[in-house]
């Protein structure tokens, strides 16, 4: 029997990857009625990287996962260049691309690992800095049935590190931080966890549609089934 009772979720990077940005910008630019080559698409998004890195505004930075309004101010700032390259791009990609379920894609062992959660009795929690309903894209998936609880910054005002967001997914759970497992990507935002009490497993970059490494998971919190590990 595990000592684990509940595993929380990083939701960006670690259960869901985004779809390639660049032709997804080509098709977006095409929609406002300007053709676009991928290349320049690719161009354009190293443009988008320094001018997000040379954002100072730091009100704008602190509040981009605490609400919906703020989420969207931040990232209308960050996706600036492209409406440079067409005029209305940065929304139409905001919109469509940015706060879309359609862009969401599983990594290959989310669901398994998922299901031998469910199967083994433990709970799961998704919490996330984002500022739009990432619900939609687990139903859209059909993943929305094995998680328990959902913690999203946007609807709680405050944001991963720190520690009162892993509170409250291991309240809303009724479980003890202490037999809580915090996973994510992100080793600043996601070990906030430890503050809070949780155990938090932070996990090395994968490419988008390779295995994630989640069988991890399984093993931290003492699953061995071979029918779990073994289609992951």
């Amino acid at each position: 029997m595990t000592w684990f009772q509940a595993v929380l979720f990083d939701n960006g990077d670690t259960l869901f990857h985004k779809a390639d940005r660049a032709p997804a910008t080509v098709e977006l630019a095409s929609q406002l009625g300007c053709q676009l080559d991928l290349e320049r698409a690719r161009e354009a998004w190293l443009e988008v990287k320094a001018h997000k890195h040379a954002i100072s505004d730091e009100p704008l930075i602190f509040g981009r996962n605490r609400s919906s309004d703020g989420h969207r101010r931040y990232y209308s700032e960050c996706y600036a260049p492209l409406d440079e390259l067409v005029p209305g791009l940065a929304e139409s990609f905001y919109e469509q691309f940015k706060t879309s379920p359609v862009s969401m894609i599983p990594y290959p062992d989310t669901a398994p690992t998922l299901a031998a959660l469910r199967e083994a009795g433990i709970s799961v929690g998704i919490v996330s800095n984002t500022g739009w309903n990432i619900r939609e894209g687990y139903e859209r998936a059909g993943l929305d049935t094995y998680i328990d609880t959902w913690v999203l910054s946007f609807e709680h005002g405050i944001a991963k590190p720190e520690a009162e967001i892993f509170a409250i997914a291991c309240a809303q759970l009724a479980v003890d931080p202490a037999q809580t497992v915090m996973v994510g990507n992100n080793g600043y935002a996601d070990s906030g966890a430890v503050a809070a009490g949780c155990t938090s497993l932070v996990l090395p970059k994968a490419r988008p549609g390779q295995r994630r490494g989640l069988d991890a998971v399984l093993r931290l919190v003492g699953i061995e089934q071979p029918s779990a590990v073994g289609v992951l």
